[in-house]
């Protein structure tokens, strides 16, 4: 793709050939546009390897994807309970136990406990479930079950601890009416599109002055004025996509002119990448900087969370903390260095990289490759106080988003990635990346034209998104952030 200057020629610029013009009749070249901006790392990722989603929006601005994870939802020891929780078994002992459950979320989380269940304790011995209770669907509520012992217990259980059913027993004789019968339903994952927006308004003056884009023998061009106002909007729609945090409550439909909504005066907005990892897959470093032991063992969790053990592809994006205190812990690991290999295979098996800052290992049977991202690098983001700083790293504040690392799993499974992009619309129809013009008593293609849409001397260019990100299965992701800061 060639970019380049050049002064306005009537002859030439044309509406046949204007990149707002042929925008609107094929949204496509959004995602070549999109390619000017190699620095907005997950945007630019995202679109280059063909990453988008195929749910379709189009009425409202929520969506949902459904996810299977391990067949049976985890069986945790509530701290309250009918008889004593702490007291070792011993063979032949029946006693009641209390599973925790949880109707409180979108995931709800029930006991998934069956009759004839064999289970193991954290302690290493084993029981059979012979009754099930009523299932309290409260917040933090419990279900009771009733255990017989088979082994004898060497230690105490305790509360908080998990309960594995490692299989069902029978005995001869046994009845089909007796069979338990269990069915594991997928996860349900929402989301809202964000709708972003700006404009600018450009003179007579600035009609002078145009930018070429060539591509594959096509040229088509757009006014240099509008290049800022486009610079500014990219980068806002990156830090959303990175920072944003949705503003509908769990159980809202949120759907356009929900009552609610307007009420509040607040707009519709969804979840980014960092509001979506799982809690559970976050690390804060104690000390300064990350160990490689660290690392690996944050590979290793991660890469049992993903739809296969090895084999993934993670993207960790980072800002200049990161990169430094990676890059030291990792030496052991260095594979390539720069841009000689690709970054990640698109869906079309064609090799994608960001620039030449990234920088590729191999672990636990696993590609890493290593990002810069310069949103975790902006001061308008987060302060670059080099107060507690340490020579080790860089002289970089330890408590910097600058060493926030952010390991993403970019793997395709049958076809599907795991970080998909979705905008709202379909079959032709398509917000993702939106442009056009407002003429006033200036119309930036007809100049004789006797309308107006106002009667300012201007006209105006507007851009708008309506977007969002998927992390599919989002327990594949994780966060190791520097101790003391907040995300």
């Amino acid at each position: 793709m060639k970019v380049y200057n050049a002064k306005y020629d009537p002859a030439y610029n044309t509406a046949d050939n204007s990149l707002v013009q042929n925008m609107l009749k094929y949204p496509e070249i959004a995602k070549k546009i999109i390619e000017l901006y190699p620095r907005y790392s997950m945007t630019y990722l995202l679109e280059r390897l063909g990453f988008g989603a195929s749910e379709k929006v189009i009425g409202g601005s929520s969506f949902e994807w459904k996810i299977m994870q391990r067949y049976k939802a985890p069986a945790v020891l509530d701290g309250t309970q009918a008889t004593d929780l702490t007291s070792t078994k011993t063979q032949g002992d029946v006693y009641s136990l209390n599973i925790a459950s949880d109707a409180s979320g979108d995931n709800e989380e029930f006991c998934m406990l069956a009759v004839n269940d064999v289970v193991r304790f954290d302690v290493g011995s084993t029981a059979l479930v012979t009754a099930v209770g009523a299932v309290d669907a409260s917040a933090s509520g419990f279900t009771t079950v009733t255990f017989k012992q088979i082994s004898t217990s060497a230690a105490d259980v305790t509360a908080g601890s998990v309960v594995a059913v490692i299989g069902s027993a029978y005995g001869q004789g046994s009845l089909g009416d007796e069979v338990g019968e269990g069915y594991a339903y997928p996860e349900t994952h929402r989301n809202h599109l964000t709708l972003s927006r700006r404009k600018c308004k450009i003179n007579g003056i600035d009609l002078h002055d145009v930018t070429w884009v060539e591509h594959n023998g096509h040229r088509l061009w757009y006014f240099t004025k509008e290049q800022q106002m486009t610079d500014q909007f990219m980068y806002e729609l990156e830090l959303n996509r990175w920072f944003g945090k949705k503003s509908i409550a769990a159980g809202d439909i949120g759907y356009p002119g929900d009552a609610g909504l307007p009420a509040s005066g607040l707009p519709i907005m969804g979840d980014g990448i960092l509001a979506q990892i799982a809690a559970a897959n976050q690390l804060t470093t104690a000390g300064i900087g990350v160990t490689e032991g660290e690392l690996l063992k944050f590979i290793g969790h991660l890469s049992l969370n993903s739809l296969r053990a090895t084999g993934n592809e993670y993207v960790v994006f980072t800002g200049m903390q990161g990169m430094i205190q990676f890059q030291q812990a990792m030496t052991a690991h260095l594979a390539t260095m720069g841009a000689a290999s690709g970054l990640i295979a698109s869906k079309s098996g064609e090799g994608v990289a960001v620039g030449s800052n990234f920088t590729s290992y191999s672990a636990l049977g696993n590609n890493i490759k290593l990002v810069h991202n310069p949103c975790f690098d902006d001061p308008n983001v987060a302060a670059m106080s080099s107060t507690g700083a340490d020579s080790a790293i860089g002289g970089f504040n330890t408590a910097q988003l600058s060493g926030l690392m952010v390991f993403m799993d970019m793997s395709v499974q049958d076809g599907v990635a795991n970080v998909e992009l979705i905008a709202k619309g379909a079959e032709g129809y398509n917000r993702n990346y939106v442009k056009k013009y407002v003429p006033g008593m200036i119309n930036p293609n007809d100049p004789s034209s006797l309308m107006a849409a106002n009667g300012n001397d201007t006209f105006e260019c507007h851009i708008l998104s309506e977007s969002g990100v998927i992390i599919r299965n989002p327990q594949s992701c994780g966060v190791i952030k520097p101790a003391g800061l907040t995300i």
